[in-house]
Order: structure tokens, then sequence, then C-alpha cells
């Protein structure tokens, strides 16, 4: 999240365990998204009046409509510019965090194909760092390409 007048800005994560097993089904990663921006709004000291945008990503739908609700004026945009290079920068660093390489790694391998190469170079020790709620889940662990 980043306030564009001021540059300020706040971030949070999501727990890789929201993304696995049966847990995905859940979709409790929707509700971990709208505390992540819940903790934004009140450490940015975000008004009623100012407007808010907001990704259209699905992660996201939760924390749109309760902002809606709770009466803020929001809009869905693409987010470009210093907001995504924030948003690109703190996901790498979470990467880092998590133990899949330095910075130089992670940056190399953003594209969906190169992560999911270099999950199978070692399938069973970084299997952990995949979405495995996902359907297609099983037919890309087995190395068949999306269709």
């Amino acid at each position: 999240m980043r306030r564009v007048e001021t540059g300020e800005s706040h971030s949070g994560e999501i727990s890789l365990d929201l993304f696995q097993g049966g847990v995905f089904k859940t979709k409790a990663y929707l509700v971990e998204s709208l505390k992540v921006v819940a903790e934004g709004m009140e450490r940015l000291r975000v008004s009623q009046v100012e407007p808010i945008h907001i990704c259209t990503g699905y992660i996201l739908s939760k924390a749109r409509e309760a902002l809606i609700e709770e009466g803020y004026t929001v809009e869905g945009v693409k987010i470009v510019g210093p907001t995504q290079e924030l948003a690109e920068r703190e996901f790498l660093k979470s990467l880092v965090r998590l133990g899949i390489g330095d910075m130089t790694i992670v940056a190399s391998m953003r594209s969906f194909n190169s992560f999911l190469a270099w999950v199978h170079e070692n399938l069973e020790e970084r299997e952990r760092f995949v979405k495995t709620g996902w359907t297609s889940w099983p037919r890309l662990r087995e190395g068949r390409a999306p269709q």
C-alpha cells in the first residue's frame, strides 16, 4: 500500500500455508489480505475523504468490498509505476526472507515458468513454496505445461 502524495507505504505478508492444500479452498488468504489492508489504512491514518485506488486482483476483493461498505470511495485500478515497483520489491524481499535465495537469485526467476523450473530442481524440498491448493498443481507437479 502506498500513499502517492507523500510516498508513505505499508506492506504485509500472507502466510504460504493459506495457499496450500485444503486450506486454499477456504479462501482464508482473502481474509488475511483484508487484515493487511486494514493495518495499512490504520497505520497511514487514511481518512474516508481520501479516494482509494486498489488493485483489481482477486486477492484484494474482500478488501475492496470492506472499504466500500465502510464508506470509502474505492476505485479498482491496474497498479503501475512507483506503487508497482514497491510491490515487486517487497515481494522479492519476502522470497529472500523465506530462504529461496538472495535478491539476485529471486529477481532472476520472476516468471512463472522459471520459478516452476526452480521448484522442480528439488521438488520434495521446494514444493512448500507453491500454491498446492490450485487445481492445476497436480498436473504442474508432474511437469506438464499449464493449459
